[in-house]
Protein backbone atom coordinates (compact mmCIF):
# COMPACT_ATOMS: atom_id res chain seq x y z
CA UNK A 1 0.00 0.00 0.00
CA UNK A 2 1.37 3.35 -0.68
CA UNK A 3 0.59 6.29 1.83
CA UNK A 4 -2.10 7.81 0.14
CA UNK A 5 -3.76 4.02 0.58
CA UNK A 6 -3.07 3.86 3.97
CA UNK A 7 -4.41 7.47 4.79
CA UNK A 8 -7.35 6.73 3.03
CA UNK A 9 -7.92 3.41 4.97
CA UNK A 10 -7.48 5.32 8.45
CA UNK A 11 -9.73 8.04 7.49
CA UNK A 12 -12.56 5.45 6.63
CA UNK A 13 -12.00 3.54 9.50
CA UNK A 14 -11.72 6.07 11.83
CA UNK A 15 -15.10 7.64 10.91
CA UNK A 16 -16.83 4.37 10.95
CA UNK A 17 -15.65 3.85 14.40
CA UNK A 18 -16.75 7.35 15.36
CA UNK A 19 -20.63 6.19 14.99
CA UNK A 20 -20.34 3.88 18.10
CA UNK A 21 -17.80 6.72 19.99
CA UNK A 22 -20.06 7.23 23.27
CA UNK A 23 -20.30 10.87 24.47
CA UNK A 24 -18.34 9.53 27.61
CA UNK A 25 -15.77 7.99 25.01
CA UNK A 26 -15.23 11.33 22.80
CA UNK A 27 -14.24 13.13 26.23
CA UNK A 28 -12.08 10.43 26.84
CA UNK A 29 -8.43 11.45 27.13
CA UNK A 30 -5.24 10.12 24.64
CA UNK A 31 -2.64 9.51 27.35
CA UNK A 32 0.28 9.97 24.55
CA UNK A 33 -0.86 13.42 23.96
CA UNK A 34 -2.11 14.86 27.05
CA UNK A 35 -4.40 16.91 27.14
CA UNK A 36 -6.36 15.90 23.96
CA UNK A 37 -9.67 13.72 24.07
CA UNK A 38 -10.36 11.36 21.52
CA UNK A 39 -12.30 14.06 20.22
CA UNK A 40 -9.25 16.14 19.82
CA UNK A 41 -7.79 13.65 17.97
CA UNK A 42 -10.01 13.61 15.23
CA UNK A 43 -10.01 17.61 15.51
CA UNK A 44 -6.03 17.17 15.06
CA UNK A 45 -6.39 14.75 11.92
CA UNK A 46 -9.56 16.63 10.02
CA UNK A 47 -7.34 19.84 10.62
CA UNK A 48 -4.17 18.26 8.94
CA UNK A 49 -6.38 17.51 6.06
CA UNK A 50 -7.66 20.75 5.46
CA UNK A 51 -4.31 22.68 6.22
CA UNK A 52 -2.76 20.81 3.72
CA UNK A 53 -5.88 21.82 0.96
CA UNK A 54 -6.26 24.99 2.01
CA UNK A 55 -2.08 25.66 1.70
CA UNK A 56 -2.19 26.48 5.61
CA UNK A 57 1.23 25.47 6.23
CA UNK A 58 3.08 28.06 8.39
CA UNK A 59 4.67 26.19 11.35
CA UNK A 60 3.31 22.79 10.01
CA UNK A 61 3.66 19.86 12.32
CA UNK A 62 4.67 22.25 14.87
CA UNK A 63 2.81 22.75 18.49
CA UNK A 64 0.98 25.90 17.39
CA UNK A 65 -0.52 24.68 14.35
CA UNK A 66 -1.66 21.13 15.64
CA UNK A 67 -3.31 23.35 18.86
CA UNK A 68 -5.07 25.47 15.99
CA UNK A 69 -6.66 22.89 14.32
CA UNK A 70 -8.07 21.45 17.86
CA UNK A 71 -9.24 25.13 19.01
CA UNK A 72 -10.98 26.37 15.82
CA UNK A 73 -13.48 22.94 15.93
CA UNK A 74 -13.62 23.27 19.41
CA UNK A 75 -17.65 24.03 18.92
CA UNK A 76 -18.07 20.89 16.63
CA UNK A 77 -19.31 17.89 17.44
CA UNK A 78 -17.55 14.24 16.42
CA UNK A 79 -20.12 13.87 13.76
CA UNK A 80 -19.64 16.96 12.24
CA UNK A 81 -16.05 16.57 12.69
CA UNK A 82 -16.06 13.58 10.54
CA UNK A 83 -18.66 15.50 8.30
CA UNK A 84 -15.87 17.43 7.42
CA UNK A 85 -13.05 15.31 7.14
CA UNK A 86 -15.30 12.97 5.01
CA UNK A 87 -15.68 15.78 2.51
CA UNK A 88 -12.31 16.95 2.72
CA UNK A 89 -10.04 13.86 2.97
CA UNK A 90 -10.86 12.24 -1.06
CA UNK A 91 -8.96 15.75 -2.65
CA UNK A 92 -6.42 15.14 0.44
CA UNK A 93 -6.01 11.77 -0.54
CA UNK A 94 -6.05 12.80 -4.02
CA UNK A 95 -2.60 15.18 -3.33
CA UNK A 96 -1.22 12.80 -1.13
CA UNK A 97 -1.08 10.19 -4.06
CA UNK A 98 0.39 12.86 -6.58
CA UNK A 99 3.06 13.67 -3.91
CA UNK A 100 4.25 9.56 -3.48
CA UNK A 101 6.14 8.97 -0.65
CA UNK A 102 7.42 12.29 0.18
CA UNK A 103 4.00 12.68 2.00
CA UNK A 104 4.27 9.67 3.84
CA UNK A 105 4.58 11.27 7.19
CA UNK A 106 0.74 12.13 6.70
CA UNK A 107 -0.05 8.57 6.66
CA UNK A 108 2.28 7.43 9.76
CA UNK A 109 0.45 10.68 11.69
CA UNK A 110 -2.95 9.14 10.47
CA UNK A 111 -2.33 5.57 11.70
CA UNK A 112 -0.65 6.81 14.39
CA UNK A 113 -3.60 8.51 15.99
CA UNK A 114 -6.07 5.91 15.00
CA UNK A 115 -4.28 3.74 17.45
CA UNK A 116 -4.37 6.29 19.87
CA UNK A 117 -8.05 6.80 19.25
CA UNK A 118 -8.90 3.15 19.61
CA UNK A 119 -6.91 2.45 23.08
CA UNK A 120 -8.68 6.14 24.43
CA UNK A 121 -11.93 4.28 23.88
CA UNK A 122 -10.57 1.04 25.63
CA UNK A 123 -10.06 -0.96 22.84
CA UNK A 124 -6.81 -2.59 20.70
CA UNK A 125 -4.78 -0.87 17.76
CA UNK A 126 -5.05 -2.20 14.81
CA UNK A 127 -2.42 -5.54 14.68
CA UNK A 128 -3.60 -7.63 11.91
CA UNK A 129 -3.42 -5.87 8.63
CA UNK A 130 -1.06 -4.34 5.95
CA UNK A 131 -0.91 -0.72 7.02
CA UNK A 132 2.05 -1.57 9.64
CA UNK A 133 3.86 -3.81 7.67
CA UNK A 134 3.76 -1.38 5.31
CA UNK A 135 4.38 2.01 7.24
CA UNK A 136 7.21 -0.42 9.04
CA UNK A 137 9.09 -0.19 5.75
CA UNK A 138 8.93 3.58 5.01
CA UNK A 139 9.80 3.89 8.64
CA UNK A 140 13.60 2.37 7.98
CA UNK A 141 13.33 3.99 4.91
CA UNK A 142 13.01 7.60 7.02
CA UNK A 143 14.97 7.34 9.52
CA UNK A 144 18.25 5.30 7.97
CA UNK A 145 20.13 8.86 7.33
CA UNK A 146 19.02 9.98 10.94
CA UNK A 147 20.62 6.37 12.15
CA UNK A 148 23.84 6.71 10.57
CA UNK A 149 24.45 10.16 11.37
CA UNK A 150 23.97 9.36 14.87
CA UNK A 151 26.94 7.53 15.54
CA UNK A 152 25.24 4.99 16.67
CA UNK A 153 26.16 1.29 16.46
CA UNK A 154 24.71 -0.69 14.02
CA UNK A 155 21.26 -2.02 14.83
CA UNK A 156 19.28 -4.86 13.52
CA UNK A 157 15.95 -5.34 13.39
CA UNK A 158 13.98 -8.64 13.00
CA UNK A 159 10.41 -7.57 12.48
CA UNK A 160 8.75 -10.84 12.56
CA UNK A 161 11.68 -12.72 11.66
CA UNK A 162 12.09 -10.28 8.56
CA UNK A 163 15.80 -8.67 9.48
CA UNK A 164 16.72 -4.90 8.39
CA UNK A 165 20.08 -3.08 9.46
CA UNK A 166 20.70 0.04 10.46
CA UNK A 167 23.52 1.96 10.62
CA UNK A 168 27.67 0.49 10.80
CA UNK A 169 27.88 0.16 6.95
CA UNK A 170 29.59 -3.24 6.43
CA UNK A 171 29.64 -3.84 9.80
CA UNK A 172 27.97 -7.00 11.95
CA UNK A 173 25.43 -5.74 14.07
CA UNK A 174 26.30 -4.95 17.73
CA UNK A 175 22.64 -5.02 18.80
CA UNK A 176 19.55 -6.66 17.88
CA UNK A 177 15.36 -6.08 18.15
CA UNK A 178 13.08 -8.72 18.04
CA UNK A 179 10.11 -7.10 17.05
CA UNK A 180 6.77 -6.52 15.11
CA UNK A 181 5.81 -4.15 12.78
CA UNK A 182 3.11 -2.68 15.21
CA UNK A 183 5.54 -2.21 18.03
CA UNK A 184 8.50 -0.73 15.75
CA UNK A 185 6.31 1.62 14.76
CA UNK A 186 5.02 2.75 18.48
CA UNK A 187 8.74 2.94 19.47
CA UNK A 188 9.83 5.08 16.78
CA UNK A 189 6.86 7.60 16.99
CA UNK A 190 7.04 7.93 20.62
CA UNK A 191 3.75 5.67 21.91
CA UNK A 192 5.78 3.09 23.99
CA UNK A 193 8.13 4.71 27.12
CA UNK A 194 11.61 4.44 28.34
CA UNK A 195 10.74 1.49 30.59
CA UNK A 196 8.82 -0.08 27.44
CA UNK A 197 11.31 0.58 25.15
CA UNK A 198 14.34 -0.83 27.11
CA UNK A 199 12.11 -3.96 28.18
CA UNK A 200 11.56 -5.48 24.42
CA UNK A 201 13.75 -7.76 23.09
CA UNK A 202 16.96 -6.19 22.67
CA UNK A 203 20.92 -8.40 22.64
CA UNK A 204 23.20 -5.94 23.13
CA UNK A 205 23.41 -2.29 24.84
CA UNK A 206 20.53 -0.41 23.14
CA UNK A 207 21.09 3.14 24.69
CA UNK A 208 22.43 4.56 22.25
CA UNK A 209 20.89 3.17 19.21
CA UNK A 210 17.00 3.69 21.04
CA UNK A 211 18.09 8.10 21.07
CA UNK A 212 18.93 7.46 17.05
CA UNK A 213 15.76 5.48 16.72
CA UNK A 214 13.18 7.29 18.26
CA UNK A 215 11.31 9.90 16.23
CA UNK A 216 9.65 11.30 18.75
CA UNK A 217 11.07 11.53 22.29
CA UNK A 218 9.31 8.41 25.04
CA UNK A 219 6.26 9.58 26.93
CA UNK A 220 6.55 9.35 30.51
CA UNK A 221 3.67 6.85 31.06
CA UNK A 222 3.29 3.59 29.82
CA UNK A 223 1.03 3.69 26.68
CA UNK A 224 -1.13 0.39 26.57
CA UNK A 225 -2.52 -0.61 23.30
Amino acid sequence: MDPSDIYALCRQQLISLAGSISADHASAPLAATPPWTVLDGYRHLTGVCADFLDANMDGAGGPQWTAAQVASRQALTLAEVCDEWAERGPAFEAQMAAAGPAMGFVAFDAWTHEQDIRAGIGGRGVRNDARAADLAQLALAMVEHRYEASGAPALLILIDGDPHVLGGIGADPDITLGTSAYELLRIIFGRRSARQIAAANWTGDPTAAIEALCVFAPPTVDIVD
